[in-house]
This record gives structure tokens, C-alpha cells and sequence, in this order.
């Protein structure tokens, strides 16, 4: 990370050495919570909002996520400096919205985002299912679409589900159609698991989107798949977001739909930072059930793909304002 960014940021986390990790209010990362942004670069966001799915209950994700954030410590494994010593990070609290009419929430979450956005305040949030992906997506894209890195073990490129356009399962042809993601600066890694029919790609392959099976993800190889993020976004700003079954189901018990197979954990950290390079403008990690993982597995290595998330929003915020300056 630059060496020239801000050395002492008004607003970090919690010294774990001054006060234990086990007192005090749970936020992200244990970042204070400073509701209206006021002097905030990267805000962690709850977006505790689910459209119902066969195994519900991420709804409750963002609190047990911020619960198990706990655990993170200041530095990464490798080396580098805190991300917390480059710009300024906070809890900013939950995206609004109605649990009683998920369709109508869309737009009160979208709007959330806007403002944040108007700030230049950059989200990393935490579903929700990921069907609260896409109006996060769609209020931090304001500036015209965005180059999509996205994480699934499913393409959620369909066209409707019940009827409705607007679930976990529509993010990608939703970003497509609505003109916040360029579809070609998309790609889709870790897609396997058995499939409700054989042409839920097919929106992917009409608009030329890039998906790594992972089937095309072993043959490849890890720094392969690297290199293809790379080539496919390109320049230019990016979103990215995680669904935490992307990972193998025995690293994430505690999601609605577990699909074994899929990538390991320490995949997807090496993955998420190598992206430290990218002008990433937003992302977020989606469907954590706590209910169906008690003991906290699923949400605290969500916490751990946030925290990764986290270094390299950071640095593309201290390269951003070196080019303002």
C-alpha cells in the first residue's frame, strides 16, 4: 500500500491491546459507529434484508457478522500496512428499508446508497440475501456502470423468480438491463452446483460475460483466474461482490444455499488481495444465516472476506485522492 497516505486518520477501530475484543457495542471490525458518515472514507453498512429463500434468515447476517468482526485484528497476514492507517473507516448503522414489502424496500435501500455515494463515501456492506446486493450496487453506481467481479455459486442471471424482478437471484441481469454494470467488465467466478435448467446462462453468454465455472476454475488455476480478473474489468471503476457460497459448503454452513465444491477460503483471500490494484468503488458479502450456523463459522469468515474487501477499498481511495491532490 502507498507509504504516502494519511498517517493518522481521525477515525479507526478500537485498540484490542487498550480494551478487549469481548466489551464494548459490536460494530464491523470494532470501527466506530458514526451514523451520518461525517468524515468517513469506507463505511461498513448492515443491510439486514432478505426476500426469502428455502433456507431464510439472512436478514440476521449483519449482526452476527459484526459480533464475529471482533476477532479481526488491524493488519493483514501480509504485511502490509493497516488499512485503517490509510483513510478513515466507520460503522455507519443499516440500510433503511421495509420487511413487509421487500419490493418496495429496493428503492429505500437504493437511496441509501445514493447519499452515501454523494459523500464520496465508499460502502462495503453486509446481506441480507443477495438480492440486497443490487440496490447497494445500484446507489454507489452513480456515475455511470461499473465493472462487476462477482462471487456465486449461482449466475443470478435470471430473468424473474415468482414473478418478481427484483430478488437474490436476478443482481446480474437486473445490473445488465438497468445500465449499472458493464457487462463487458463482468465475470462471475465459482458458478457449479446443480441447476434449475440449462439455460440459466444463456443471459450471460448474450451479453458476453465472462463465467469461470469451477470446473474452468481448477483446470486454470488460481493465479490463471487472477490474471482473467484482471483482462476482463480492465480500468475504470469496480464493484465487487461475494456471496458466501462461493465457497465451499463446509466453509460456509450457515448460508440458504450451500453448494459443496466450491472455493476454499484461503482462494478467496488471495484472490480478494490481489485486487489492491483496482478502483474499487463499493462491494459486498451476502448470505449469512446465522440461525443455520450457530456457532458463527459462516459469519466470521464473511468478516474475514470484509476485511479483505476493506484493504483494498483503501487503497483505491488513497490513489484517488493522490490524484485529486
Amino acid at each position: 500500500m502507498p507509504a504516502s497516505a494519511n498517517p493518522s486518520p481521525v477515525i479507526k477501530p478500537v485498540d484490542s491491546f487498550e480494551v478487549p475484543r469481548f466489551s464494548g457495542l459490536s460494530t464491523f471490525m470494532r470501527t466506530p459507529f458514526v451514523p451520518d458518515g461525517t468524515g468517513v472514507d469506507v463505511a461498513f453498512v448492515g443491510v439486514p434484508f432478505d426476500f426469502g429463500t428455502n433456507r431464510g434468515g439472512t436478514r440476521h447476517g449483519p449482526s452476527q457478522v459484526r459480533e464475529m468482526s471482533r476477532l479481526i485484528r488491524r493488519f493483514n497476514a501480509n504485511g502490509n500496512p493497516s488499512p485503517f492507517d490509510l483513510c478513515s473507516f466507520a460503522d455507519i448503522g443499516d440500510a433503511p428499508f421495509n420487511p413487509l414489502n421487500p419490493q418496495a424496500s429496493v428503492g429505500a435501500i437504493v437511496k441509501y446508497f445514493e447519499e452515501l455515494s454523494a459523500k464520496g463515501i465508499v460502502p462495503i456492506s453486509c446481506g441480507g440475501d443477495h438480492g440486497a446486493a443490487f440496490p447497494a450496487m445500484k446507489g454507489t453506481a452513480t456515475r455511470g456502470p461499473v465493472a462487476l467481479i462477482h462471487f456465486d455459486a449461482h449466475p443470478d442471471s435470471y430473468h424473474a423468480i415468482y414473478g418478481d424482478r427484483y430478488n437474490h437471484g436476478t443482481l446480474v441481469s437486473r445490473g445488465v438491463e438497468e445500465g449499472i454494470i458493464d457487462p463487458a467488465r463482468t465475470i462471475s467466478i465459482g458458478i457449479r452446483g446443480t441447476r434449475f435448467a440449462l439455460d440459466d446462462r444463456d443471459f450471460n453468454k448474450k451479453h458476453n460475460m465472462r463465467v469461470v465455472d469451477y470446473d474452468e476454475y481448477e483446470s486454470l488455476g488460481r493465479a490463471k483466474v487472477i490474471e482473467e480478473i484482471h483482462r476482463v474489468v480492465g480500468d475504470g471503476p469496480v464493484y465487487v461482490t461475494f456471496d458466501i457460497d462461493a465457497l465451499d459448503s463446509c466453509h460456509c454452513p450457515g448460508t440458504g444455499s450451500p453448494e459443496p465444491g466450491g472455493l476454499s477460503m484461503r482462494d478467496a483471500q488471495m484472490i480478494l488481495r490481489s485486487l489492491g490494484d483496482l478502483d474499487i468503488v463499493g462491494a459486498d458479502v451476502c448470505e449469512i444465516a446465522p440461525a443455520l450456523d450457530p456457532q458463527g463459522v459462516t459469519a466470521l469468515n464473511a468478516a474475514n472476506l470484509m476485511f479483505e474487501l476493506a484493504c483494498v477499498a483503501a487503497e483505491a481511495v488513497v490513489r484517488r485522492k493522490q490524484r485529486s491532490l
